[in-house]
C-alpha cells in the first residue's frame, strides 16, 4: 500500500502541499482529483524525489520514500507518465518500448559478459511482447517507425503499452485522456483495468468526472494542497466541500 501522511512542500513560501495525507489501495484505480492548482501533479513530483519536502512521510510497501532519488523510486516499482505524452523521439516505437524493460529488470555488468545468451533469450521475448502489445492495439505497421512521427493519440497510446512492459506494481497516471478522441479513450481504459487485473496498483489525475467514476474503485479530492475527501465516486460527490470546490451542483 501507497500511504501519505502530513506531506508537506513549500515553495517560495507557498504552501504547496499542506499536511496532504491519504492511502491509496492495493490493486486498485485510485482516481485524485480537484480544481486546477490543488496540487496533484506536484504530488506526482514530490513522490518522485523531484522536490524536498518541508515534512511528512511517503511510504511504499513500509519503505520511506521521502529522501531518495527519481531512479531509486523507479527500482522500488513505482513508474509514472507525464501530461504530455514522452517517448524518445529519435528512436524507434520498438526500441521505446524495449527501453522500458530496463525499470523492471536492470541490467549489470556481470550479466552482460558471464550470461549473453540468457540476455539475448530476454531480448527476444521482449520483442515478441511488444509486437503483441502492438498487434493487439492495431499498431503493429508502427513498430519501426520514429517515435517523432506518431501522432498524440498513437503516443498516448504507446506510453500505456510501455506500462505492460515495465511492470511495474504501482503507476501513476498524470491526465492519460486528456485531448484523446473517444475510440482512444475506450483503448486506454481497457488497457489500464487490465493492468490493474494483473495486480498493478493504479493512480490516476483526471478531470473527466464521467471516467472517474467509471473507472475508479476509490477517489481522493484535493484542494489547495490537501485532501478534503476520499471514498467511493458516489460517496465524494454527495459532500458539500467537493461540490463547492470542484465538482458544483
Amino acid at each position: 500500500m501507497l500511504q501519505v501522511r502530513d506531506l508537506d512542500l513549500h515553495i517560495g513560501g507557498l504552501k504547496i502541499l499542506n499536511h496532504l495525507t491519504f492511502d491509496v489501495p492495493d490493486q486498485s484505480i485510485t482516481g485524485l482529483i480537484g480544481p486546477n492548482g490543488a496540487g496533484k501533479s506536484m504530488f506526482f513530483n514530490t513522490l518522485f524525489g523531484l522536490f524536498q519536502v518541508n515534512g511528512g512521510s511517503i511510504r511504499f510497501n513500509d519503505v520511506e520514500l521521502v529522501g531518495k532519488k527519481p531512479h531509486e523510486i523507479s527500482h522500488l516499482g513505482i513508474i509514472r507518465t507525464f501530461q504530455d505524452a514522452r517517448l524518445l523521439p529519435q528512436i524507434t516505437v520498438l526500441e521505446n518500448l524495449l527501453a522500458a524493460t530496463r525499470y523492471a529488470e536492470p541490467t549489470t555488468l556481470s550479466r552482460v559478459f558471464f550470461h549473453k545468451k540468457a540476455l539475448y533469450q530476454e531480448y527476444l521475448s521482449h520483442v515478441k511482447r511488444a509486437q503483441s502489445l502492438l498487434k493487439r492495439v492495431g499498431l503493429e505497421s508502427k513498430i519501426h517507425a520514429m517515435g517523432k512521427d506518431l501522432s498524440y493519440g498513437q503516443t498516448k497510446l504507446i506510453e500505456i503499452l510501455k506500462l505492460f512492459m515495465a511492470d511495474n506494481q504501482v503507476i501513476l497516471l498524470d491526465e492519460p485522456f486528456s485531448g484523446l478522441f473517444p475510440e482512444m479513450i475506450k483503448i486506454i481504459t481497457e488497457l489500464i483495468l487490465e493492468l490493474v487485473k494483473s495486480g498493478r496498483t493504479i493512480m490516476l489525475v483526471e478531470h473527466n468526472m464521467k471516467l472517474i467514476s467509471e473507472v475508479c474503485n476509490h477517489v481522493i479530492v484535493m484542494d489547495a494542497g490537501t485532501t478534503i475527501a476520499s471514498g467511493t465516486f458516489s460517496q465524494i460527490r454527495s459532500k458539500s466541500a467537493v461540490a463547492e470546490a470542484y465538482l458544483g451542483d
